[in-house]
């Protein structure tokens, strides 16, 4: 028998998050590409982020090349994307936080985010070239992740919903108006955590 869905968080009721949820207002607007796999995936954060800010936008897939309203975004304003300078596939313009708030007008910057694990969010960029040549944001959070469900990278990764925090706490110079972002996913953790026998983590994590 099909578990009943929250038909708001399109989550298993049993583990909705929308008493989690609370509204934030951002001025840099995000985007997210989601690779098709997390849009089920019961420990994914992007939820977080599309349920609480106030501009956001999201693709699902895996090649955006034919997406028309996709193309039509990364044409208005200023895009910048959020992934490791390391993994870059070809050369491309790096920015710091601050030379980005002392050059642009927060109201037309985008940030664009792809949600999946590295190895999915590697296809992605892989599939599609308009994206590595997107200048990027070079982020230095500001704490370690709290991630416990899922397996990162290494120490530096960050999940989808902090990294989403930290890039706008930093642009808009602005923690406190962003901790809900964290506070919601702090609940989100500890609410798969009950759920589960101590010491396990998925194989696989997020950007």
């Amino acid at each position: 028998m099909p578990r009943p869905i929250c038909s708001t968080c399109l989550r298993p009721l049993k583990v909705c998050l929308c008493k989690m949820i609370r509204p934030v207002t951002n001025r840099v607007e995000i985007a997210i590409l989601q690779h098709p796999s997390e849009v089920d995936q019961i420990k994914g954060t992007a939820r977080i982020a599309q349920l609480s800010l106030s501009k956001v936008r999201t693709w699902v897939g895996e090649d955006f090349s034919a997406e028309a309203s996709f193309q039509a975004w990364l044409n208005q304003g200023e895009v910048f994307l959020l992934y490791p300078e390391s993994e870059s596939l070809v050369p491309v313009q790096s920015h710091s936080i601050e030379s980005i708030r002392l050059r642009s007008h927060l109201d037309s910057v985008k940030v664009l985010v792809i949600d999946g694990t590295w190895r999915k969010a590697h296809k992605i960029m892989m599939t599609n070239p308009q994206l590595q040549g997107l200048p990027r944001i070079v982020l230095q959070p500001s704490q370690t992740s709290s991630y416990q469900i899922r397996k990162q990278k290494n120490s530096l990764s960050l999940s989808t919903i902090e990294a989403i925090y930290e890039v706008l706490a930093q642009l808009e110079a602005d923690a406190l108006s962003f901790k809900p972002l964290l506070e919601s996913f702090t609940q989100m953790v500890n609410q798969q955590l009950a759920f589960r026998p101590a010491n396990t983590i998925d194989k696989d994590g997020e950007t």
